[in-house]
């Protein structure tokens, strides 16, 4: 990959047709109302199945009317589905796309730091607190209770905007930069350099805890070179299965090889083990997040669980407020405080 210099513009960014983008996230904003309204009158059929099916004034057989309501229930689906995918490929065309690291300025950012092997995931997934269970689950509380298109990456920076605008190195290759952060594009060659003068610049970094060589590094190098409070971890969550170790278990059994690798004088914190779920009988969904480690003043980390089965609401929607308000709002507040 070449690098970028200040006279030149990057390859993505003239990749990006705004006037594109806007008509894809108009025609996306429609599919998504007509999907939604396709879903409604398809559930309200479903209500009134059984009285319909008993009226002696029906007009269509039983079979036709299972039929046509299961159509309108697929076709609203799919329609959701292509309206939320056109909504998102929209955006990228208006993510903004640093040529250097001198366009920051004096600018306050939050470093987001994750694997490249993670964009698949924070592109496809809710926002960054929603729930994601079955696909009908997905789409119906996506398409019902919240018929945003937010990606993971889109909820992750509205979350942490309250310190500063979320800058992110994008993919080597990619054509167009994803939606969420503002995206800044690296030589392949001495990359190190630029994301460590990054590190002390930024006034908060998140890392995504996830394996990877990359990542391995960039956590030992902040923690070679940032006070405790200005580091923080994300740990996603995963589909393993309960007996199979997550991502987050192999970052951290990782870490002190990674560590001992490049300097025997500085120690890895020890990462502790994700807290069980305080009712896992309850669990209907889980956030896209699982959980965030912090870390004290003498590095010791503390591992916050984003735990739905802690909170109790009528609907999804509601659970993930109230998650936000009891659980996340709270440890967003102490790392403030803990920052200059």
């Amino acid at each position: 990959m070449v690098e970028n210099t200040p006279n030149r513009q990057p390859a993505h960014s003239r990749a990006q047709r705004p006037a594109s983008g806007l008509g894809m996230r108009l025609v996306g904003a429609v599919l998504q109302i007509v999907g939604c309204l396709l879903l409604l009158v398809a559930a309200n059929r479903i209500r009134m199945t059984g009285t319909v099916l008993n009226s002696p004034y029906r007009s269509l057989p039983i079979w036709q009317t299972l039929l046509v309501t299961t159509g309108m229930l697929c076709t609203g689906v799919v329609v959701l589905y292509a309206g939320r995918r056109l909504s998102r490929h929209g955006r990228r065309h208006f993510t903004r796309v640093l040529r250097s690291p001198h366009e920051l300025g004096s600018e306050p950012f939050v470093l987001f730091l994750r694997p490249f092997s993670e964009d698949r995931k924070t592109f496809q997934s809710g926002s960054a607190f929603s729930g994601h269970g079955s696909a009908l689950s997905l789409f119906m509380s996506a398409g019902m209770e919240n018929p945003s298109s937010q990606t993971l990456e889109e909820g992750i920076s509205r979350t942490f905007q309250r310190f500063a605008r979320l800058l992110a190195v994008g993919q080597p290759g990619e054509k167009l930069p994803l939606p969420g952060a503002d995206k800044l594009y690296l030589p392949l060659d001495g990359w190190q350099p630029i994301v460590s003068e990054l590190l002390t610049r930024a006034r908060l970094v998140v890392l995504v805890a996830a394996p990877g060589p990359g990542t391995l590094w960039e956590f030992s190098e902040a923690v070679r070179l940032l006070p405790p409070a200005r580091l923080i971890l994300l740990v996603l969550s995963d589909d393993t299965l309960a007996h199979e170790p997550s991502a987050y278990d192999h970052f951290r059994r990782s870490v002190p090889e990674a560590f001992a690798a490049r300097d025997a004088h500085v120690r890895p914190p020890l990462l502790p083990d994700c807290p069980p779920l305080r009712h896992p009988d309850r669990l209907l969904w889980e956030p896209a997040v699982r959980g965030i480690v912090r870390f004290d003043a003498a590095w010791t980390p503390e591992f916050v669980r984003l735990d739905p089965t802690a909170v109790r609401a009528l609907t999804h929607l509601g659970r993930a407020k109230k998650l936000a308000r009891q659980q996340i709002d709270p440890l967003l507040e102490r790392l403030q405080r803990a920052l200059p």
